[in-house]
């Protein structure tokens, strides 16, 4: 979307109030991110066969509409409740992308500002068993994040005690005097980065600080003073045994503090994921224009974006529904969509995505699309038959279990090293069934089905079926089983997310290494000052080179350079066209009476002739 347009800033006016924040001009501000999306599908992608583009009903001026592989679609064509338009929500309009007329039942979900960086193809998102491959970014708990040894993100943070120290220490620092005698902390680690002002910074702002006293703390501090650069940006971590005065001057900085606690205060934890705290800008040092806290609902406000209060709100509704889990947030990548899925999500969640079609702008109460369609997908589950379960152990398909088919079922069953007594009671409870039970004999058991030394009984399928005692335990065991076939990837290996800020120097360095080492999916979000204008246009044109570097070739989906759509609306391309086929018919009609009319006066002489009446004269008698 083209936020400058003036009829969609008119239309964002008069259906977004002023001080929402959700509807802030970076969020559709347009820097061409469309026209290379589509050049590196067409580079990297040329089997996709129809790319569909989803607009409020804007024609982009650049877009070849009458290219027979691309098809624009309005919110109205796929909102079936046309009260909840005009939206400004994206994820509203992603509850509804699989109404699209005429796409297919999987698809590939692009957003705009993602591009590609290398070759990829359908098996990138679909597994060798026909399920679908999710990648995962961002973990919901910072602790088993850090024994992964995985930290390409900042996390979503669920401890409630780490958050309560954040809190004490945010109150110390919004006071002249700072309680610090209060504070039960064992390890602070502060440090410092640029960029105060982030219009979609998802961390609570202290505002412009420029003075801070500490006045006598008592703050045991790990080590003296170190000095650390990363490739980003400086960090300082500052650690002093004992002090009697710190001071800090920070002029645009702010201050992030990351505390641990005893194990004492960690038994006060509640639920995971209660409280998180959100992301920061992935695959770099953290740049934010607020501070996080989680657990501050009491006394203030939440410091936590629309995006990330929705992670909450779809985490709570599927805790209450399939059970506690860690969740992972999904990565910033094109995702596979299957519609059939998404149509038994609404079903099954119909009041809570109505709910999100209606919100305007974002919402804390949405059902943030790529989070709740992964965990819908990997959370189903289905009830399996214990003749489902006989016919995956019996890999000859000979309708019965053969002793090596029994013991790769144990193999399953039970924990290994595995025990003779398991092993015995299992073979004793089979012979049992088959006594008590009139089963009709086998008569094709295939030969080396047993053992020299066995003594069971014919294992047959209704054997099974009729045995209460071991149905019961492979039940427990393999009762349940996923609804629909996927496999779960860890991020960080083919996407690169990062948020683009008003800082020059950084944003050079973070283009160059992207130049350097692209993936297969790039995302650069817009995190820039709308306040600081010379320097953003610096950062909007270095970032036009950087697309123009990666893909200066136009795209068949791509008008001619000298030529410009005449119309900047949908609507008025379609009356347009529709006073065309007016003016056309009513044409063809003026013609075709003045064909009748001279074919008639020429030949009308003629036809007299042929169509007159011979009359015999009348005989004299």
């Amino acid at each position: 979307v083209n936020g400058s347009h003036p009829l969609f800033l008119e239309s964002l006016r008069r259906h977004v109030p002023v001080v929402d924040l959700s509807a802030a001009a970076s969020r559709f501000n347009d820097k061409d991110e469309l026209r290379y999306s589509l050049r590196s599908l067409e580079m990297y992608a040329p089997w996709v066969r129809h790319v569909y583009i989803v607009t409020n009903g804007q024609i982009p001026s650049w877009l070849d509409m009458d290219n027979p592989r691309v098809t624009l679609v309005t919110h109205e064509d796929i909102f079936p409740n046309k009260s909840d338009l005009p939206t400004f929500s994206s994820p509203a309009i992603e509850s509804h992308i699989h109404r699209i007329p005429g796409i297919s039942d999987k698809f590939l979900y692009f957003n705009d500002d993602v591009m590609l960086g290398a070759e990829i193809w359908p098996e990138d998102f679909i597994t060798q068993a026909g399920g679908d491959c999710q990648t995962t970014a961002i973990p919901f708990d910072s602790e088993a994040m850090e024994d992964e040894n995985d930290y390409p993100y900042k996390y979503l943070q669920d401890s409630r005690e780490v958050n309560s120290n954040r809190l004490k220490l945010l109150d110390a620092l919004r006071s002249k005097n700072p309680p610090w005698d209060d504070m039960e902390v064992s390890t602070i680690q502060t440090s410092l980065a640029q960029d105060l002002n982030s219009s979609k910074s998802p961390i609570l702002a202290l505002g412009d600080i420029k003075d801070i006293n500490l006045s006598k703390s008592r703050v045991q501090r790990d080590a003296d003073m170190q000095h650390a650069a990363d490739g980003r940006g400086n960090r300082v971590a500052l650690a002093k045994k004992s002090h009697d005065a710190l001071r800090f001057k920070l002029s645009r900085r702010i201050i992030s503090v990351k505390t641990t606690t005893s194990r004492t205060e960690q038994s006060k934890r509640g639920h995971p994921n209660d409280d998180i705290v959100n992301p920061a800008r992935p695959n770099g040092p953290a740049k934010f224009g607020k501070f996080a806290y989680s657990n501050q609902s009491r006394h203030y406000a939440r410091g936590l974006d629309t995006y990330a209060e929705s992670l909450l709100y779809v985490n709570k509704i599927y805790n209450a529904v399939y059970g506690f889990e860690r969740r992972r947030v999904p990565a910033h990548m094109p995702h596979l969509v299957d519609k059939w899925v998404v149509m038994s999500m609404q079903r099954k969640f119909e009041a809570e995505f109505k709910k999100t079609s209606a919100h305007r702008v974002r919402n804390s109460e949405d059902m943030q699309f790529a989070f709740s369609y992964f965990y819908f997908l990997t959370s189903e589950k289905r009830r399996v038959s214990i003749e489902e379960i006989f016919d995956v152990f019996d890999t000859d398909k000979s309708r019965t279990w053969s002793d090596r088919e029994i013991r790769t079922l144990l193999s399953r069953l039970y924990p290994l090293p595995l025990d003779y007594n398991l092993v015995m009671e299992f073979e004793s409870a089979i012979t049992n069934c088959s006594r008590r039970a009139n089963l009709p004999d086998i008569v094709d058991v295939p030969p080396g089905e047993r053992y020299l030394d066995s003594t069971l009984p014919v294992v047959s399928r209704e054997l099974i079926s009729s045995c209460e005692s071991v149905s019961r335990r492979m039940l427990s065991r393999f009762g349940v089983s996923s609804r629909y076939p996927h496999e779960v990837i860890k991020a960080g290996k083919n996407e690169i997310f990062e948020m683009l800020t008003s800082n020059v120097s950084l944003t050079v360095q973070l283009l160059d290494e992207i130049r350097r080492d692209p993936k297969k999916f790039i995302c650069l979000n817009d995190d820039m000052d709308p306040s600081r204008h010379s320097e953003n246009e610096i950062v909007r044109a270095l970032l036009n080179d950087f697309y123009r570097s990666l893909y200066p070739l136009r795209s068949t989906f791509e008008l001619p350079a000298q030529y410009r759509n005449r119309f900047s609306q949908l609507h008025q391309l379609l009356e347009w066209k529709a006073s065309r086929a007016k003016a056309r018919n009513l044409l063809l009609c003026l013609v075709t009476l003045l064909l009748a009319l001279t074919f008639y006066h020429v030949l009308s002489h003629h036809m007299r002739r042929l169509c007159r009446i011979r009359e015999l004269p009348t005989l004299l008698v």
